[in-house]
Order: C-alpha cells, then sequence, then structure tokens
C-alpha cells in the first residue's frame, strides 16, 4: 500500500478591533468567507505553492479571498481532515488586519462571494463546520488572557558561512551561497509575521543573514554588539530586554555560541538551531505565550 497523500495549506482567524460612538471600548471582530463553490461559511485558508512556508501561504491566501492585509501571531492547531485520494492538513494562526479594510474594499473572487466581520459569537452560530467551532474556541481562550494580540521576536543562527579556517577574519567570514539562499528565502517568511525592526550582531555572516528583509521594508539594519560571540550574559539579558520592550516585532540574528544566552533571556526552553534556523516567539508583557521554529 502506497503512503497516504498529505496536501498542505494554511489560513487564519482573522481580527481587528472595532470601536464606536456606542461602543467605547474596542470590541473584536473575526472575518469569516463564504465560498460559493461550497455554500459554507468559514475561515479563509487555502493550498500551498510548491516550495513556499506555510506562514507565507496564510497570509497570502487570506490576502487573495478575503483581499485584506494581516500579518501572524500566535499559531493554532493544525486541522486534518480526509479529501478525495488522502489528508488535507491546514496550519492556521491568529492574523491580526493590517491598516483598514475599508482602503481596499473586498471584491467577489471565484473562492469568495462574501464576506463578513461578526463577533466571536456570531461567528460560532455562523460557521458550517465543526473543526471552524474548535478553532474559534482556542482563539477565544486565547482572547481571554489577551494571547490574540503577542508581540512577535524571531531569533535567527545566522545562515552557512566560510568556514573559520578559510582565513578571512571572523567578524568577517561571508555567507556562502547557501547562506545567501536562506536569507533570501527568509524575507517573505518574516514578512509573514510583519517583522518591522531587524537587529544583528555585527559579523557579517549575521547581518547578511537579515539584510534581504531589511531592504524588503526599506528599513536600517541595527548592528548590536551585545549579540555578538564575544560577549556576556548580562549583556544579552539588557539587549534582550529593549527589544521585549518595544512593540513592533523584531527579528534578530546571532551565533550558536550566544543562543543559549538568548533563549534563557527570553524565557524558553533551549533549542539547538542549524544555520539559518530560527524560533519565533509570540510575547506580551513579559510572558511567552507560544513558539515555533523556522526550519
Amino acid at each position: 500500500m502506497g503512503s497516504e497523500r498529505i496536501t498542505t495549506a494554511a489560513g487564519g482567524i482573522v481580527w481587528r478591533n472595532r470601536t464606536g460612538p456606542a461602543r467605547p471600548q474596542p470590541r473584536v471582530e473575526l472575518l469569516v468567507v463564504h465560498r460559493p463553490s461550497y455554500d459554507d461559511w468559514t475561515f479563509p485558508k487555502g493550498k500551498t505553492d510548491p516550495g513556499e512556508e506555510l506562514q507565507t501561504t496564510a497570509v497570502r491566501e487570506i490576502g487573495e479571498e478575503a483581499g485584506v492585509r494581516v500579518r501572524l501571531g500566535h499559531p493554532l492547531q493544525d486541522i486534518s481532515y480526509p479529501i478525495s485520494g488522502g489528508t488535507k492538513r491546514v496550519s492556521y494562526w491568529c492574523a491580526r488586519l493590517v491598516g483598514s479594510d475599508e482602503a481596499t474594499p473586498f471584491v467577489p473572487n471565484k473562492e469568495v462571494d462574501e464576506i463578513r466581520w461578526v463577533s466571536p459569537k456570531d461567528a460560532r452560530s455562523l460557521l458550517t463546520y465543526e473543526h471552524d467551532r474548535q478553532l474559534l474556541e482556542t482563539f477565544r481562550a486565547l482572547q481571554e488572557r489577551q494571547a490574540h494580540r503577542t508581540r512577535t521576536l524571531v531569533v535567527l543562527r545566522h545562515g552557512k558561512a566560510a568556514p573559520r579556517s578559510s582565513g578571512i577574519e571572523d567578524l568577517d567570514r561571508p555567507l556562502t551561497s547557501a547562506g545567501l539562499d536562506r536569507a533570501r528565502a527568509l524575507v517573505p517568511v518574516l514578512g509573514a509575521y510583519g517583522i518591522r525592526r531587524v537587529v544583528s550582531s555585527p559579523a557579517v555572516r549575521c547581518a547578511q543573514t537579515v539584510e534581504p528583509y531589511a531592504h524588503s521594508i526599506d528599513t536600517f539594519l541595527e548592528i548590536d554588539d551585545r549579540l555578538s560571540e564575544d560577549t556576556r550574559s548580562a549583556q544579552v539579558e539588557r539587549s534582550i530586554a529593549a527589544i521585549m520592550d518595544r512593540k513592533k516585532p523584531a527579528v534578530l540574528s546571532s551565533h550558536r555560541p550566544t543562543l543559549p544566552w538568548i533563549l534563557d533571556a527570553i524565557g524558553v526552553d533551549q533549542v539547538e538551531l542549524a544555520p539559518g534556523q530560527g524560533i519565533v516567539v509570540h510575547h506580551r508583557k513579559g510572558v511567552v505565550h507560544a513558539t515555533e521554529l523556522l526550519a
């Protein structure tokens, strides 16, 4: 018997805060979509393109189906269900609306002919599938402790670099072609999380790992000596405290020997990262609510 065919897809529970004259306190509203081909109400999602990371899929599909821009936050559980010839596995995130949906009015398309912004209570009544209602309950549990609105910090180990035996000064060792490929591949993934601040060790290999992303959002690359190999745990703690205190979603690029101090300062379990790998930390007010591995 052949192995089961797995079709991967991704999407999100898109949310926004809505205020009004009769509602001085913000109310969370969720986006649900109607698909005419199935005559159902569901959360936006879609299949991955070849070679596409799930985070990139989620943001792309939400944009294509509902015409809104989002940034990913706290991950939600995967949902699996049988389809013709195999199983579909869908990854979901809390997805915060970026900007105003009114700036880009919804245009019906072949996948979705109507969208609605509704309260979580009304969403439960409207949704067609039980697995969507289960996702909704996870979101509501996060909402109760404000974990649906976490901040994001991505910690990267620099990409594959020229070896120490190459005779190049250590700080000047550049990325190899494989390392540069990985740096470019990270651009859409970091973009899916809405990263707005880019921080690096002074080493060339660390800076090169995040330079393509910094260029893609037209921001400057912050060099922080406290993230170098030649550092101390107290310096790392001060650097991480400053990064996590800011609201902007951030990425930092550092070295394998420094990563244990970085992860300790954040307050997450130790994980061994290969060159170019990273960990996504979702935190709020000093509390880490979730982590994800960027393989």
